[in-house]
C-alpha cells in the first residue's frame, strides 16, 4: 500500500507538475542531428527561431493565404480533409518544416472523428494502390532505391558485371542532393505522372486487409496488419488461394504464422482514387501561426505519400533525360540523393552540368555544397560552380555508405554518430526482466546493421568484410554500455557476470549466422579454426571490440574483462597466422577513428 501511494504521488509529481512546468517555460523538440535526444528551447528564443523559419518557408514555398470564408468553403467542399499544423525541427544550419498530418484541428474543434478516420483510410488505400502499380511497373521509379535491400541488389549486380571486364575501367563518381526536393516539385507534373499510373488504366482495385500473427524465436507473439491490392485480373477471391499465393511469393515470411482476413473491398475505382489524390494535392490546408494557407507548389513533408510521390516524380525525369547513362554505368537515387557511377568521363560531366543548370520542369535544383565528384571539374564549364572534389581513389560517401571508387567495395559510414550520444539513439523502457529485454534489443539492433552490403564476400574482399564486422561489434559494445547504464537499481554487472558475458557471446554467434546466410554456397570453415572466415574469427573480432570499449570503464566491467582477454588469447592461438594478420589489421584503431568522437 505504501509503495502504491508513493507511485501515485511520483506519477502526479511528474505528469501534472514537472511536465507542465517544463511545457510552460520551454519548447521541447527532437532534432535532425542528435538522434532521439530532446532539446529544450526557452519560449522566447524558440518564438524568434520559429518566426525566422516561417518567413523563410513562405519565401521558398508558394503558399496562398486563405480568408475565413475560403477556409469554410474548403471545409464544405471536402469535409474529411484535415487542417494541418506546420512545425519545425532544428537542423545544424536551419529549421526543417514538417507538416503534422496526424494533428487534426478540425477533429478536435468539431468532433468529426469519423471524417478523420475516412480521410486516413482513403490515404492508406491510395498509398497501397500506388505501391501496387509501382511493383507492377518497376520502371516508373527510374533509378530509385527503396532502402538498403534495393541498394544491395542493384549494387551487387553492377559490381559483379564490372569485374568481368578486363582491364577494369576507371570509375567516375558524382553525388548530388536536390535542394528542398519536397517543396519544389511542380504539382501539375506530379498530377500528370499519377494520372498516367492510375487514372488512364481505368482499373477497379480490390483491397484486402489481413493480419499476420507470428511466433518469434524466443516464443514471443508478434502481430502485424497488412493490405494487399489486386485488380480483377489477378484477384485471389478465396482465402485459401490467397494464402497459397503469399506462400509462393515469400513462404519464409509466413513460417509459424496465422493469417486472418479482416476486410475485403472490391470496388475501389481508379477514377475515385485519382479524385481523392487531386483533392489531397490541391486542397491541403496548412495553419501557420494564426493564418491558414493552401500549398500551390510541392508536397508536404510528413505525409505517408511524400517519399513515394517524390520518387515517382524524379523517376519520370530519369526515364526521359538520363536513360543513356545506365548503359555502361549505374545511376542510383535514394529519394532525392543521386549517385552516378560511370566509366565515361564525358557522361559524368554531362550529368553534373545538367543537374547544376537545374531541371525546372521537375523542380530539380541541386545543392552544390553537398555535391561531390572524384574527378577534376572546370568551374567555367559550370558557370562558376565548383562541387567538392575528392581524390580519384577514395572512399566516396553516399547515404550512410562509403564506396571504394577503385574496387567498388562497400563500408558503413559511422560519421553520423560523431558528437552524438549512443544513449539517445534508441529508447529504453522501464520493464520487468530488464536484462532479458536488453539482450533482445541488442540482438535486434545487430540484425539491422549486419546487412549483405557489408558482409557479402563475393562483392567485398575478406579484409573489407573483417573491417565491417569489427565496426559492427564496436558499435554493439557502445550500445551494450549504454544499456548497462540504464538498468534498474541493484542490477549490476558484478552481481551476474555470466549473464552479461552470455549476451556478448550471443552477439558474436548471431553476427556469424547472418554472415553465413549472406554467403550461402561459400565454404567459410574447413576444419577447426581454418578456412576463409571461421566462427573463431568472428568471436575474436567481437571480444577485441568489446575489450576496446569496456576497458575504458574498468570499474563497471572488472569481472568481464579478464574472461574476455583469456578467451581472446585462446582464439588467437587457434587461428592460423595469416588469418590473425587480417584480423589485427581490421581491428587497427586507426580505421575506426569515427568512434572516438562519440560522446559516451
Amino acid at each position: 500500500m505504501r509503495e502504491r501511494i508513493l507511485a501515485k504521488f511520483l506519477f502526479w509529481l511528474m505528469d501534472a507538475y514537472v511536465v507542465e512546468l517544463l511545457r510552460s517555460f520551454f519548447y521541447i523538440t527532437e532534432t535532425t542531428f542528435q538522434k532521439n535526444q530532446l532539446f529544450f528551447y526557452r519560449k522566447s528564443v524558440w518564438s524568434k527561431l520559429q518566426s525566422i523559419g516561417v518567413r523563410q518557408h513562405l519565401e521558398r514555398v508558394q503558399l496562398q493565404e486563405l480568408s475565413q470564408e475560403e477556409v469554410r468553403q474548403y471545409r464544405e467542399a471536402w469535409p474529411a480533409m484535415p487542417i494541418c499544423r506546420l512545425r519545425f525541427i532544428p537542423k545544424p544550419n536551419g529549421l526543417r518544416p514538417i507538416v503534422n498530418m496526424s494533428y487534426r484541428m478540425s477533429t478536435r474543434a468539431f468532433g468529426k472523428e469519423k471524417q478523420a478516420q475516412h480521410f486516413n483510410k482513403c490515404l492508406k488505400t491510395l498509398f497501397s494502390v500506388l505501391n501496387y502499380e509501382r511493383k507492377k511497373h518497376p520502371n516508373l521509379l527510374g533509378a530509385s532505391a527503396l532502402g538498403l535491400k534495393d541498394i544491395y541488389r542493384i549494387w551487387r549486380t553492377f559490381v559483379l558485371r564490372v569485374r568481368t571486364l578486363d582491364p577494369a575501367p576507371r570509375m567516375y563518381f558524382v553525388k548530388a542532393d536536390v535542394t528542398r526536393a519536397y517543396d519544389a516539385i511542380p504539382q501539375d507534373k506530379l498530377v500528370e505522372i499519377v494520372a498516367n499510373m492510375i487514372r488512364h488504366s481505368e482499373n477497379t482495385y480490390c483491397i484486402r486487409q489481413y493480419a499476420v500473427v507470428r511466433k518469434g524465436r524466443q516464443g514471443q507473439v508478434y502481430k502485424s496488419f497488412r493490405k494487399q491490392v489486386s485488380t480483377l485480373s489477378d484477384l485471389q477471391p478465396y482465402m485459401g488461394q490467397f494464402v497459397k499465393h503469399l506462400q509462393d511469393s515469400d513462404g519464409s515470411a509466413l513460417r509459424n504464422s496465422v493469417v486472418i482476413e479482416q476486410s475485403f473491398s472490391l470496388n475501389e475505382s481508379s477514377s475515385r482514387l485519382f479524385d481523392f489524390f487531386l483533392h489531397f494535392m490541391r486542397n491541403s490546408v496548412v495553419k501557420i501561426g494564426g493564418k491558414c494557407y493552401v500549398q500551390c507548389q510541392g508536397i508536404p513533408q510528413g505525409s505517408s505519400l511524400s517519399t513515394l510521390l517524390c520518387s515517382l516524380c524524379f523517376g519520370d525525369m530519369e526515364n526521359k533525360l538520363f536513360a543513356e547513362v545506365q548503359k555502361d554505368g549505374l545511376l542510383l537515387r535514394l529519394v532525392d540523393d543521386f549517385l552516378l557511377v560511370t566509366p565515361h568521363l564525358d557522361q559524368a560531366k554531362s550529368f553534373l552540368s545538367t543537374l547544376v543548370r537545374g531541371i525546372p520542369e521537375y523542380g530539380c535544383m541541386i545543392n552544390l555544397q553537398k555535391t561531390m565528384v572524384n574527378f577534376p571539374v572546370d568551374s567555367g564549364a559550370l558557370d562558376g560552380a565548383a562541387p567538392h572534389q575528392l581524390p580519384a581513389h577514395c572512399l566516396f560517401p553516399w547515404c550512410g555508405l562509403l564506396l571504394d571508387t577503385q574496387t567498388l567495395e562497400v563500408f558503413c559510414d559511422y560519421s553520423g554518430y560523431s558528437r552524438t550520444s549512443i544513449k539517445s539513439s534508441f529508447t529504453f523502457q522501464r520493464v520487468s526482466k530488464a536484462g532479458r529485454k536488453m539482450r533482445h534489443k541488442l540482438i535486434a539492433l545487430l540484425r539491422l546493421k549486419c546487412h549483405g552490403l557489408f558482409l557479402d564476400l563475393q562483392m567485398n574482399s575478406l579484409q573489407t568484410v573483417c573491417i565491417n564486422v569489427y565496426k559492427i561489434f564496436l558499435l554493439q559494445a557502445y550500445r551494450f554500455h549504454a544499456c548497462v547504464l540504464q538498468l534498474p537499481f541493484g542490477q549490476h554487472v558484478r552481481k551476474n557476470p555470466t549473464f552479461f558475458l552470455g549476451i556478448i557471446f550471443s552477439i558474436a554467434s548471431c553476427c556469424y549466422s547472418i554472415l553465413k546466410v549472406n554467403n550461402a554456397g561459400m565454404t567459410l570453415r574447413i576444419k577447426r579454426a581454418s578456412g576463409l572466415f571461421p566462427p573463431e574469427a568472428a568471436r575474436w573480432l567481437c571480444y577485441r571490440a568489446f575489450l576496446r570499449k569496456l576497458a575504458g570503464h574498468s570499474v563497471i566491467y572488472k569481472r568481464l574483462l579478464g574472461t574476455l582477454r583469456t578467451a581472446q588469447r585462446r582464439l588467437g592461438r587457434k587461428l592460423p597466422r595469416t588469418t590473425m594478420t587480417i584480423l589485427k589489421a581490421a581491428a587497427d584503431p586507426a580505421l575506426s577513428t569515427d568512434f572516438q568522437t562519440i560522446l559516451d
